[in-house]
């Protein structure tokens, strides 16, 4: 009794703030200045440019030198441009410091509390691994767009199952996670999005949480990989886009049967739970292989292929688009340049 009454309370984990920069001239001094406002203990922050082509890195240093806050911050400039945000990560791997990494984009902005947010969420329970949160959307001047859907476990599903699918995610920019993440693993498929990579990563080793707060503001345009309004310039430039998808789906479901190995072999008893998740990433790449016949130029296959994915029940959400998709590629695929318009204009 008076051991639990003298008990002190959790220290809160360390933690590292990571800013990952390039070619985001016009965005990165409100990403930055959104990082050194965290009001929360002392971070260490660590902003990493991948070799930028315009002046990011300039606006970075000018803001660094006036900077008179708590937060230790540390500059990383890579010589030669690593090819993908994952990429970027993998060479940051010892750099990192602290018990929590927490994820900035550099044409984002996230909320002052942010940081306090999350770590809250990791103090709470020493099994959560990963957390990540709602967004709100601003265009490339800043106005407001209004909040946009993460995707997240619907109730009774397990964060592992759910991120176990090859196109299952937790968008990069809202992300925490524990160093052991990124530790106990291989690096990370340098042509797969980290945001693929690391929840189901997290998931083995533990719990992953949603925090239903807009904790951060993702800025869409042009140059933006969310946006990405070239994907519809035609059905031939949308045919191309899904079909590297569903090949990135195969390569990224080979890298969770990875995943799941390492566990295996660290822990040889979560062979029956594990064998389950294989399934999972199976069933998952045979239902993104079958919506490839949804862009022939075939009616017949592309109606056999929405049945297909009917009587799979497989994409639940998508069913009124895939059913477009079937009708009228060339239809669905102005709709959806113009509704990409609207989003980035």
């Amino acid at each position: 009794m008076i051991a639990g009454l003298w008990a002190m309370p959790p220290t809160p984990p360390s933690v590292c703030a990571v800013l990952l920069t390039y070619d985001c001239e016009s965005f990165v001094e409100e990403a930055l200045v959104g990082v050194l406002d965290q009001r929360c203990d002392p971070l260490d922050v660590l902003v990493s440019d991948d070799a930028s082509r315009d002046g990011t890195l300039d606006v970075v240093e000018r803001l660094l030198a006036r900077y008179r806050g708590p937060h230790r911050v540390r500059v990383f400039r890579r010589s030669v441009n690593s090819g993908s945000k994952s990429a970027h990560l993998n060479a940051l791997v010892d750099q990192l410091e602290g018990e929590v990494i927490v994820l900035f984009d550099g044409d984002d902005v996230s909320a002052p509390q942010r940081v306090r947010r999350l770590v809250e969420v990791f103090g709470s329970d020493p099994r959560v691994q990963a957390v990540y949160s709602a967004i709100s959307t601003m265009d490339r001047d800043g106005r407001k767009l209004g909040p946009a859907p993460v995707p997240r476990p619907p109730a009774g599903v397990s964060p592992a199952a759910w991120f176990a699918r090859a196109d299952s995610y937790a968008p990069g920019g809202t992300l925490a996670l524990r160093r052991d993440v990124f530790e106990r693993f291989e690096p990370i498929d340098e042509d797969i999005h980290e945001d693929v990579v690391l929840p189901f990563r997290a998931s083995l080793l533990g719990e992953v949480r949603y925090l239903p707060e807009p904790l951060v503001t993702v800025r869409r345009h042009t140059a933006s990989f969310t946006a990405d309004p070239g994907r519809y310039r035609s059905v031939d430039a949308f045919r191309a886009r899904m079909t590297a998808g569903i090949e990135r789906a195969a390569r990224s479901a080979q890298g969770r049967l990875r995943d799941l190995a390492t566990i295996e072999r660290g822990a040889p008893e979560r062979a029956p739970e594990l064998a389950e998740l294989r399934a999972v990433v199976d069933d998952s790449l045979r239902q993104a292989e079958g919506t490839r016949d949804l862009l022939s130029p075939w009616f017949w296959r592309r109606w056999r292929a929405l049945l297909r994915i009917v009587r799979a029940r497989a994409y639940p959400d998508q069913l009124a688009e895939h059913t477009m998709l079937a009708l009228s590629p060339a239809l669905y695929v102005c709709l959806k340049r113009w509704r990409a318009a609207q989003r980035i204009r």
